[in-house]
């Protein structure tokens, strides 16, 4: 009897605390607790097993009830739990460093209060259920503890489920609240031309309310490697947060060797607009729900400022363009001959810059200093006209993906479920891409990859005659002569963009 209450008090112990980890979303810190204060449970249950005088005097021993064993149990275990963190509040008193954590009793019990609650529960109920019918015999025993580590399993599931089912309903609290407000999952991010290197001195982001956030692009590299326009670089924290209203930015041009400041609002009623919604793309095999995740800041010469919000699908639409002022930075350049990383006022930081071919090309380092790009390259490519696409496709084509990549590059894609394509300002195209599979399931596709001075040339002769109209730009995939064709039209008027032949990719592509 005596080694069978012993064995039962150890395995009640374990799995007592066991039980108690299942119910939480116990991390590491709750499993080391459980270790530490084992023992005390562990001498608890031995003394709750082995000292019976109540019991014998109630003459409940021989034949114990199981509604006095659980009711005794409960409030046996309850007790010596709850004096726990007495004996921790006492036992630190010589050390100051741990007594802090103890020092506030109350708050230490109401803390602890829901562990010791279910912690006493299931002591309580495997010790009852041991003593008034497990300890019978060595059989009884076994199924007694197999029963137990099946309940332990059952309340491990259950939990689970629970906790998943309130984190869901939180999420979804939590998400209604966010947009509520205002607040997105999002980072900001650089971005420069090829052979135009920049680099944040200072910025900061402003919020609806006022509040303020400053912030780096520290999670990418200083400046932009093999950089792109429009293509994010260097990247801020990812957080929850608002969306900007305003920012105050100070970057440093090293091309130009000037500082570029902007101070002032952006168009934050379109970034709600477009984080707002989210939108249907389609992948491989299914259609994938996307949304806007990433703001980001293009930096080009003189000061222009362009700002797009990029989806984490195809999408990137262009927020606005804005013009920031050149200002002194009182710092003096450093006179240090070495080299050091990222310090924006150490020369040969700055040299290592504009001669590293990873960040300027060596084709823009060859190229004469004295023809840089000109001023109006950066109005030309911003440039946007009224005009949607409309899509003329061979009818045995039932499924379609068209991607389009534009100069002031913004990203758009479109399907065959695409209806009633609005006419709205876009910029002038770069780049569309349309693609479907045959009958044999083989890759065909349209590659309209234009010539920026043929495509500029012949936009601005279509538009000049009238910069108020709208346009469509018909694209037409005809599967009979191998071809597909792109052209502008308005009423009569028409102009051929380009043709350009079907790519089959062959079998199984």
């Amino acid at each position: 009897m005596v080694l069978k209450a012993t064995i039962s008090a150890f395995v009640i112990t374990l799995l007592g605390l066991l039980a108690m980890l299942l119910t939480q979303d116990a991390d590491m810190n709750l499993a080391y607790a459980a270790f530490c204060v084992s023992p005390y449970f562990l001498l608890i249950t031995l003394i709750y097993f082995h000292f019976n005088k109540l019991r014998k005097k109630l003459n409940v021993f021989d034949k114990p009830s199981i509604v006095f064993e659980g009711i005794y149990s409960f409030l046996f275990y309850f007790i010596f739990s709850t004096l726990l963190p007495v004996l921790l509040f006492f036992g630190t008193l010589g050390d100051e460093h741990e007594h802090k954590i103890y020092a506030d009793l109350g708050g230490v019990i109401s803390e602890m209060f829901p562990l010791i609650l279910i912690l006493s529960i299931f002591l309580s109920l495997f010790s009852s259920v041991t003593f008034v019918w497990g300890l019978r015999s060595w059989k009884a025993l076994i199924l007694t503890f197999l029963a137990y580590i099946f309940f332990s399993v059952i309340v491990s599931i259950f939990s689970t489920v629970g906790r998943e089912i309130k984190e869901a309903e939180q999420e979804r609290r939590d998400q209604a609240d966010n947009l509520k407000e205002g607040r997105f999952e999002w980072a900001g991010a650089m971005s420069n031309p090829a052979g135009y290197p920049v680099q944040l001195y200072k910025g900061t982001f402003i919020f609806p309310k006022d509040e303020k956030y400053e912030f780096t692009f520290s999670e990418g590299n200083t400046v932009n490697y093999h950089a792109k326009w429009g293509a994010a670089g260097a990247e801020t924290y990812k957080r929850m947060m608002s969306l900007p209203r305003a920012i105050d930015i100070t970057w440093y041009s090293f091309s130009e060797n000037a500082f570029y400041q902007y101070h002032d609002t952006i168009d934050y009623n379109k970034l709600l607009t477009l984080f707002k919604q989210s939108y249907i793309e389609r992948r491989a095999n299914s259609d994938v729900e996307e949304h806007y995740d990433k703001i980001i800041f293009g930096f080009a010469p003189e000061g222009r400022l362009v700002i797009w919000a990029a989806g984490t699908g195809y999408r990137q639409i262009e927020i606005g363009q804005y013009r920031a002022k050149k200002v002194s930075i009182d710092q003096k350049i450093s006179d240090n001959k070495e080299m050091v990383h990222g310090d924006l006022f150490n020369q040969e930081w700055r040299n290592k810059v504009l001669t590293d071919t990873m960040i300027v090309p060596l084709a823009i380092q060859l190229a004469k200093k004295d023809q840089p790009v000109s001023d109006d390259y950066w109005d030309k490519i911003g440039a946007a006209y009224t005009w949607c696409p409309k899509f003329v496709i061979a009818p045995e084509i039932k499924k379609y993906d068209a991607s389009f990549l534009y100069f002031n590059a913004e990203r758009f894609a479109f399907d065959e479920r695409t209806q009633n394509i609005t006419f709205e300002k876009r910029g002038i195209p770069q780049h569309i891409y349309i693609k479907w599979y045959d009958e044999n399931q083989n890759r065909c596709a349209v590659d309209f990859e234009f010539d920026e001075a043929d495509i500029f040339k012949k936009f601005n002769a279509f538009f000049d005659r009238d910069k108020n109209i709208a346009a469509e730009m018909e694209i037409t995939v005809d599967t009979q002569n191998g071809k597909g064709t792109a052209k502008l039209k308005n009423g009569e008027h028409q102009l051929l963009l380009m043709q350009t032949k079907i790519i089959a990719y062959g079998e199984k592509f």
